[in-house]
Formats: C-alpha cells, sequence, structure tokens
C-alpha cells in the first residue's frame, strides 16, 4: 500500500505530517510523491481562520477524486468535520490529533496485506531530511478570546523532556542538520508536567546532545516567557541556537489584547523585545498581528502601527481576524470587512518598509550560514546564525556551512554570495 501525506499551516502541523509519514514507512508503506500514484492520501489540516477551513475542504475533496481512500487530520477534526460533504466523505476517515500514531494500524485493519515476522523494514527518508520539526506539546495554557487552535488540541499536554530529546537525537540520526522546536506556545513547554520544569531546562538537556546541529524554537506567548526570560535568553548563547525570537503580540493596544484575553500587555512585549536585543543585537524578531479585531478603532490600529514601527521586527505576520466557530470572539460584533481590509493592506505596507529597511543593515556582512534548501533556478538558501535566509546564486551541499557575503536584501530574504571559504 502506498500513502500519500500532504500537511498545511503551522510548523507543528508540519511535523505532524512528517511524523506521520516516518511512522508509515517504518511500518512498510510506501511513501508516494502524488496522490494519483496512492492508494490512500492523509490531509493534515489547518483551521486557523475561514478561508483556510474552505481550502483544506476544496483540497480533501481534490484528494478524493485522486485516491481510493482519504484520511483527515489535523485541527479540523473533530471540531469542523461537518463541514466535508460530497462523494469521497464515504471513503474518508476523520483521524483525531491525539491518535495520530495509530495510523498504520487503522490502515493495516482495513485490507492491507501484515508483514511477515522479522520482515525488514525499508527506511524512506522524508522529503525535507536536512530539517525536522519536533512537536514539544499538544495544546496550550492560554484561553485566547479568537483562537480555533486551543480548541482543536485542548489544553497543554507536554512531551517529558527525556522523550523530546530522544526525537532530537532521532532527527539527526536521520541525517537533519537543523531541528525546529515548534507548538501552540514553546515557552508553555512542562506547565504539566512534574516539578514544573520550563523551557530553558529543556534547552539545557537538549545542549548535551553532542552533534553539530542548528536549533530553532519556535512561536512563544509573551505571557509564558515572562517566567523564564533571563534563562531563555541564556540558553540563546549556545552558537547552535539560532539568536531568534517568535513572539506575537497581535495587537498594539492594551485595551484589545484584554478582548482577546491573551494574559498580557503592550509594555510586557515592550519589554521582553528591548531585553532580547540587549543581549543580542542581531536578534531576528518575528512578530504576528492580528487586524480588525471585533472592537478594534482606528485609535486602537494606530497603536499597532506605531508599536511596529518602535521595535521593527525582521519578519511581521500579518492576518486579517477571522470569526471562528466556537470561540468567544465570534459572538463579537464584527468590523465591517472593508475597513479590516483597508487596516489589513496598512500595515503590509508598513511590514514591508520596515522589514526591507532592517535587511539592508545587512549589505556588506560577512558570516556563516548553513545551506538547507534549494531554491528555484539552481539557487540555494542558508541561514546565518539568527535564522536570516540568505539566497545564494548556486547551489552547495545541503547541510553544508559556507562563509558567505550579503550583498542585497528583499523584504524578507537576503541576497548573498560564498566566500569561498567553507566551515
Amino acid at each position: 500500500m502506498r500513502v500519500y501525506v500532504e500537511s498545511y499551516g503551522c510548523s507543528q502541523n508540519q511535523g505532524e505530517g512528517s511524523a506521520i509519514a516516518r511512522d508509515l514507512a517504518r511500518h512498510g508503506y510506501g511513501l508516494a510523491d502524488a496522490p494519483q500514484d496512492a492508494d490512500v492520501s492523509v490531509l493534515v489540516t489547518c483551521g486557523v481562520i475561514g478561508s483556510t477551513e474552505a481550502r483544506m475542504v476544496r483540497r480533501w475533496a481534490e484528494l478524493g477524486r485522486r485516491s481510493a481512500r482519504v484520511v483527515v487530520t489535523g485541527c479540523l477534526v473533530p471540531l469542523r468535520t461537518g463541514e466535508f460533504r460530497g462523494p469521497a466523505l464515504e471513503r474518508t476517515t476523520f483521524l483525531p490529533i491525539h491518535r495520530q500514531a495509530e495510523l498504520p494500524t487503522l490502515l493495516g485493519a482495513a485490507g492491507r496485506p501484515a508483514l511477515a515476522a522479522g520482515a525488514s523494514l525499508p527506511m524512506v527518508a522524508p522529503a525535507r531530511s536536512i530539517s525536522e520539526e519536533v512537536v514539544l506539546a499538544q495544546g496550550c495554557t492560554s484561553g485566547c478570546s479568537y483562537c480555533f487552535s486551543r480548541l482543536a488540541r485542548g489544553p497543554i499536554a507536554s512531551l517529558s523532556a527525556e522523550a523530546i530529546v530522544e526525537r532530537v537525537r532521532g532527527a539527526l540520526g536521520r541525517g537533519a542538520r537543523e531541528v525546529r522546536l515548534t507548538g501552540l506556545d514553546t515557552a508553555a513547554w512542562g506547565a504539566d508536567l512534574p516539578g514544573r520544569p520550563r523551557l530553558p531546562d529543556l534547552l539545557g538537556a537538549i545542549a548535551r546532545v553532542d552533534d553539530d546541529y542548528r536549533l530553532r524554537v519556535g512561536m512563544m506567548s509573551p505571557q509564558s516567557l515572562a517566567g523564564c526570560l533571563p534563562g531563555h535568553l541564556k540558553a540563546l548563547d549556545d552558537r547552535r541556537v539560532y539568536r531568534f525570537l517568535h513572539l506575537p503580540v497581535q495587537s498594539g493596544s492594551d485595551r484589545i489584547l484584554e478582548a482577546m484575553r491573551r494574559g498580557y500587555d503592550v509594555g510586557t512585549f515592550r519589554a521582553q523585545v528591548a531585553a532580547a536585543r540587549e543581549r543580542y543585537p542581531d536578534l531576528h524578531l518575528s512578530t504576528d498581528v492580528i487586524v480588525g479585531f471585533p472592537g478594534e478603532t482606528d485609535d486602537d490600529h494606530a497603536a499597532t502601527e506605531r508599536l511596529i514601527e518602535e521595535v521593527a521586527p525582521e519578519t511581521l505576520n500579518v492576518t486579517r481576524f477571522s470569526a471562528r466557530p466556537g470561540t468567544v470572539a465570534a459572538r463579537l460584533p464584527p468590523i465591517g470587512p472593508r475597513i479590516a481590509k483597508a487596516r489589513s493592506r496598512s500595515i503590509t505596507t508598513l511590514r514591508q518598509r520596515i522589514a526591507r529597511r532592517r535587511l539592508e543593515r545587512w549589505i556588506g556582512h560577512t558570516g556563516s550560514a548553513r545551506v538547507l534548501e534549494y531554491g528555484p533556478g539552481g539557487s540555494a538558501v542558508a541561514r546565518l546564525g539568527n535564522y536570516l535566509p540568505v539566497v545564494l546564486p548556486a547551489r552547495a551541499p545541503l547541510g553544508s556551512d559556507l562563509e558567505v557575503r550579503i550583498d542585497g536584501a528583499r523584504s524578507t530574504y537576503l541576497l548573498g554570495r560564498p566566500t569561498g571559504v567553507r566551515f
């Protein structure tokens, strides 16, 4: 039996999709590169906004036309399975997130011939073997009024530090040169474990893995980071850990943050960014904002734009508010769509201007970067020590470390060239 796996959404979804593919390969299933070549297609769904949900349903219908069976998992299961209607429904299995590890058994029970005892299982390398996501926990400790992911994944359920370290070792053993720690809120890791360990404790345990990897710590809430900020910043001293901070602020208005139930104020976010940049002047700051949240006034939006101007993130993800069924915010009076669209356009323009300015500071810089993926036209993408991407004109071996000189900048990446020095 051949299986095709397709994932959408956040890095946690991507990591879960990769884990599904590896688990199926370990159990002897073939991995297909396209749905038309597969007996079963697995769709890892995202439901963060309404338009994404609609896209997932359309993609499910397409997969149903190309594969004999479809398995749907991810954030739309079980909350939104009623949206899946059509001829493929009778050939579809909805698999909750917490049961993804059961998929090989589920497919076997559906008619796959059993493997002979002691059969040698093929080792199938994932398509993105040079980088691998490691999920730290399901759910989170927050209760944001708009968040669909929290509804889908529930309260936090952290993996133990020992289990995570083993997953990191496994990724490195499969050839990964970059590991991405991911979750809805990485700084909330450990809140439910005995002794309540914190993220710096986990990073310390991973640091004892003696290998030449790069480690990216994913998205975290200012509310959770507040309890472990000094320790987390100290962990970034390890040259293997990217000097990268993904810290969503969502709004520059305290009034809107309270309505969002984010659990912090603008001053907390501002102080955390200042502390991180004081310790690491080359820090790569990534943040997120939601525009058009119910009740957002022109003054609230202006406050968000002022905050973005002030902190000047290298990366800014802009999302227009989308009311998700079952959330508190879905019951609030909405902002007019034309107003929300205009605010989204305004802050997107601001994002492009600020990011271009921030990245242009790197022109003339020479330093080490690790080649992690190939781009179009024979190009390659490498990452500096702060996770900024550098597009190189020619390919080099994946996982190799090159000295690069930065010659140009765009709003989302740098342009560089190797100097001829390899590390």
